[in-house]
């Protein structure tokens, strides 16, 4: 082989790339002198063995193998590319956990507003957390390249179901549209609009059970004061749209930024006709021309195209595509709640889901994938076989447009009302969802056992509602000023928390991996706390979890595995007691909690113990506290859901149930842990960290309880 030679070349640059270890490429240059393949038969085998995706392939022949690196992951394949940016399929280097990365377009965020508004868009999707609505999970920049993490999907998005089967079944469709709204409605009730909803923006699982909504990029914080009035008119420009022609609302196109979730509403009603018919709302032959029909035409009709569907369900659509907002649904769960009756059970075959089943994972940015192919060095390699037509998610408007005055309506009157029985369906559930309310928070005792052992060997009790004073007294030796002010708080509702705090046997059966510092030096490490993990690890083990043992006995709806609150920890802490610890006044080493015994710790009671090396001690060892729970007090500390404030005044808005505060930088760590002394122990003690670090004396523990908002 020669140095012109393209498989030599292809070969060399592999070698420099740095993606495959010496023994493969040993492995690889054996094969190559035994076999003489060409370079299509060379990237063929590499991508047979596993070693590397096409789409990496692709990328090392044209010279770009160190953009496969980002940061912590490495870069699999691409799966969408528009105005905003690119997503792919990733892997992060550390973890070893597959993730969806969407990188973002610097030229996009070059006014320092636009910039501003869009981290705190991401601070903001961090915050969400809804089985119907694909979670952010970490955001951050390498050099120029800004990007984010998100969870990667199994399945394929709505318009390529379409593309691939036809128009679906009325229930498949309106139950899709349902828990699309559902999403919608979480996203609503945190203070986001999505401004982009459209068939690719949906994603559906390879089972067709579950619905996703993604790409939040466009959303915007309703109450955002950031960005004044005069930044705001440099950002969005009168005549620039954001959307996509085909699914706009009128007034989103008059005004972006003032388009409120009645946008979102219209946008969800032309996706199920879509669903329901193969076709967009309104033909066009450019996006100027449909939008004068989303302004001007009546709303299409359903029926010549689906004979087959009820005439409400023609009704509910022209419903959300009202060309005023106050004549839509007011909110995603108005018309989540309409949908309702012409939603079916999902998962019945049909024909053409054998060709949905096999669309493998994806994640769609939002857009098309047409890419232009650069120039490969003198390698050529197959094209992609993903690529699809690209829709405009950015178009502007006509001058002479833009000033009009919004043009008179040409369609004929139409009748707008619901039939009765969806008015009657939604007027008993405003009129009756008190009443359910309180039924299902009397059941929530006897409906979840006291205590039960799940499929990790972890052990939960019960810990029932009570009142107890939060904070500590102005007089607790070794008080901060972030324990007060203390004041009464109330617990409505049971939870039940794990006796013990998560280990890395537990860890590592829900996540794959163990992320702890101690267990690199101890045999029994299956049976220390884990440690050296960070916030967002905490969360995704407690999704991991609640996925995992959806049809277990003490399975209920509405209730998962999460972080406690820090009002629920500290309750659990004290187990009904006020003084500074569980067991009274003072914490005795190794037999109620391990810490750090100190001689001028007013607290620690070490007895005629050495001092032990700091290190965390197995879990299950020490005695319990009143409500049967161990080493609440030190041996690792402690991850709660809650963002951190400096003072209970700002950061417990509510005296019932609090949740901390909106937002924050933070996130709040309890409890002490072994490399601190028995004063950072006590049960009002608190402490923070940001959620992507780690320490090596951090873990924690899970209740099983109502899910959280945010």
């Amino acid at each position: 082989m020669t140095s012109s030679d393209p498989v030599t070349l292809l070969f060399e640059q592999l070698r420099s790339s740095n993606l495959l270890r010496a023994q493969q490429l040993q492995e690889l240059g054996m094969w190559i002198v035994a076999r003489r393949p060409d370079v299509r038969e060379v990237a063929a085998e590499v991508e047979r063995r596993g070693w590397l995706t096409a789409f990496q392939l692709r990328e090392v022949a044209r010279g770009r193998a160190r953009e496969l690196v980002l940061g912590h992951y490495l870069l699999l394949d691409l799966l969408g590319e528009g105005g905003m940016g690119r997503v792919y399929k990733a892997q992060h280097l550390r973890l070893g956990r597959l993730c969806a990365i969407k990188v973002i377009r610097r030229e996009r965020l070059t006014h320092p507003a636009v910039e501003e508004r869009f981290r705190k868009e991401i601070e903001a999707l961090g915050r969400m957390q809804h089985p119907n609505v694909v979670q952010v999970f970490n955001a951050d920049q390498t050099g120029e390249v800004i990007y984010y993490e998100m969870e990667l999907i199994d399945g394929s998005d709505l318009t390529r179901l379409v593309k691939q089967q036809g128009p679906l079944p009325i229930p498949e469709a309106c139950e899709y549209i349902r828990q699309a709204a559902l999403g919608l409605q979480h996203a609503h009730e945190l203070g986001l609009v999505h401004r982009d909803i459209k068939p690719s923006n949906i994603l559906v699982s390879r089972d067709k059970r579950q619905i996703k909504l993604v790409d939040m990029g466009l959303a915007r914080i309703l109450d955002d004061q950031s960005v004044g009035p005069e930044a705001s008119k440099r950002i969005t420009r009168e005549g620039v749209v954001l959307g996509t022609p085909d699914f706009v609302a009128p007034e989103q196109a008059r005004n972006p930024m003032a388009a409120d979730i009645r946008a979102d509403i219209y946008a969800l009603g032309g996706t199920l006709y879509y669903l329901l018919t193969g076709r967009v709302p309104y033909e066009g032959a450019n996006p100027t021309e449909k939008m004068l029909k989303h302004w001007m035409d009546p709303p299409p009709p359903l029926l010549p195209y689906r004979p087959d569907a009820p005439q409400a369900l023609e009704q509910l659509i022209h419903w959300c595509m009202a060309k005023q907002p106050e004549q839509r649904p007011q909110t995603p769960i108005q018309l989540a709640l309409a949908l309702q009756p012409f939603s079916g059970v999902i998962g019945a075959s049909h024909a053409g889901a054998s060709k949905a089943a096999n669309t493998g994972t994806t994640h769609s940015a939002g857009f098309g994938t047409a890419v232009t192919q650069p120039a490969t060095n003198g390698v050529t390699l197959p094209p992609s076989s993903s690529q699809e037509p690209r829709s405009s998610q950015i178009f502007r408007l006509p001058a002479d447009m833009v000033s009009a005055a919004p043009l008179r309506r040409r369609y004929s009157k139409l009748s707008w009302g619901l039939p009765a029985f969806v008015v009657l369906l939604v007027l008993l559930f405003v009129l009756l969802s008190p009443l359910l309310h309180q039924l299902t928070e009397s059941q929530d005792t006897y409906q979840v056992p006291s205590e039960f052992t799940n499929t990790v060997s972890m052990r939960l009790v019960m810990v029932k509602p009570g009142e107890y004073r939060i904070g500590s007294p102005p007089e607790e030796q070794g008080r901060r000023s972030d324990e007060g002010p203390p004041h009464q708080v109330r617990l409505t509702r049971p939870f039940l928390m794990a006796v013990t705090e998560t280990t890395n046997g537990q860890f590592q059966q829900v996540m794959g991996y163990v992320p702890s510092q101690s267990s690199k030096a101890a045999a029994r490490s299956l049976a220390l706390p884990v440690e050296n993990v960070t916030w967002w690890e905490a969360v995704e083990f407690c999704r991991k979890l609640t996925e995992r043992e959806q049809k277990e006995p003490w399975s209920r709806p509405g209730w998962g595995y999460r972080l406690p609150t820090e009002a629920e920890w500290e309750y659990a802490a004290r187990a009904g007691a006020e003084t500074p610890f569980a067991f009274g006044q003072l914490l005795q080493f190794g037999r109620q909690a391990i810490f750090k015994p100190e001689e001028t710790d007013p607290y620690g009671v070490g007895g005629d113990m050495h001092r032990p090396p700091p290190l965390p001690e197995e879990v299950g060892r020490r005695v319990g506290n009143p409500f049967g729970l161990q080493d609440m007090h030190g041996n690792v500390a402690e991850w709660c859901h809650d963002w951190y404030s400096p003072t209970y005044g700002n950061n417990v808005q509510r005296r019932v149930d609090p949740v901390g505060p909106a937002d924050g930088d933070r996130r709040v760590v309890r409890g002490g842990s072994f490399a601190l002394p028995a004063t950072a122990c006590r049960s009002a003690a608190r402490a923070a960290l940001r959620p992507e670090l780690r320490r090596p004396d951090v873990g924690f523990r899970v209740v099983y309880a109502p899910l959280l908002d945010k």
